[in-house]
């Protein structure tokens, strides 16, 4: 089946990716007194550790903790939707035997979860900003394309590793190790001006600091994101979508040997 034709399937059962979504997010916080709340704790937690460690280290970035807790929301919404993604796709293995239904609906659903509360999660922000005071001005069109364009990127990795780990069962392991590598090679806790030149070129080549580039300057700085943010970080959005969208399709029709 050609990934155009896949693509056009998935569509239709959208209904069932939305049924799926709002389970996972029923399932996420029943019995839960705190609900929603608890996906505030992680970053909330983050921040407070991370501001009074480095606050006194990076003296000159204004709103220090504004500053980290953006790059660690979009941070553990895209590590987290990799990792379950992965995981979906697994537990979803028994009902792909019985039931002709896309595969990839799993870690759509798993990523449109995290997405929502991702969401949600921004909305708190920047109320919460605003309420306080450190809020530099919200701009829209900035926050969607930074937002879209994560999402899209994750979306599309989150399906190639999924494929992949039915396969290799190594791949989720071997993600979740170059995680930590990648977080510390990413301005999530540092501003960029702190990278030595030498090494400066290194985050053109890391798609996360574009993201990062339009979410920050959406709402922590309100000044214009770096030169050809708005143009690099939605091509490498739609870029690894479909590169992964390719790859999973090109993958699918095996999955049935493996689950």
């Amino acid at each position: 089946m050609s990934a155009v034709r896949s693509f056009a399937r998935v569509v239709r059962y959208r209904e069932c990716i939305a049924l799926l979504v709002s389970r996972t997010l029923k399932v996420r916080y029943r019995r839960s007194v705190l609900g929603f709340a608890w996906t505030l704790v992680y970053p909330l937690l983050a921040m407070s550790v991370l501001s009074l460690v480095f606050s006194n280290v990076f003296v000159n970035v204004q709103h220090y903790p504004l500053y980290v807790i953006v790059g660690v929301l979009g941070w553990s919404f895209f590590s987290l939707s990799c990792v379950q993604a992965m995981d979906a796709l697994l537990s979803g293995g028994s009902i792909l035997k019985k039931v002709r239904v896309p595969g990839a609906v799993f870690p759509l659903a798993a990523v449109g979860a995290n997405f929502v509360n991702y969401l949600l999660a921004l909305a708190v922000l920047v109320f919460a900003s605003a309420a306080c005071g450190v809020l530099p001005g919200l701009h829209p069109l900035w926050l969607m394309t930074g937002a879209v364009s994560l999402f899209a990127f994750t979306l599309g990795l989150a399906l190639a590793l999924a494929a992949l780990n039915i396969f290799f069962h190594d791949i989720r392991y071997l993600f979740e190790t170059l995680l930590l590598v990648w977080f510390y090679a990413t301005p999530i806790v540092y501003p960029v001006a702190v990278v030595p030149p030498h090494v400066s070129a290194l985050l053109r080549i890391n798609p996360f600091h574009w993201f990062l580039e339009l979410l920050r300057a959406a709402l922590w700085s309100g000044q214009e994101p770096a030169a050809g943010a708005t143009v690099l970080a939605p091509l490498i959005g739609l870029g690894v979508f479909g590169l992964g969208w390719l790859v999973f399709n090109r993958l699918e029709r095996r999955f049935y040997l493996y689950l």
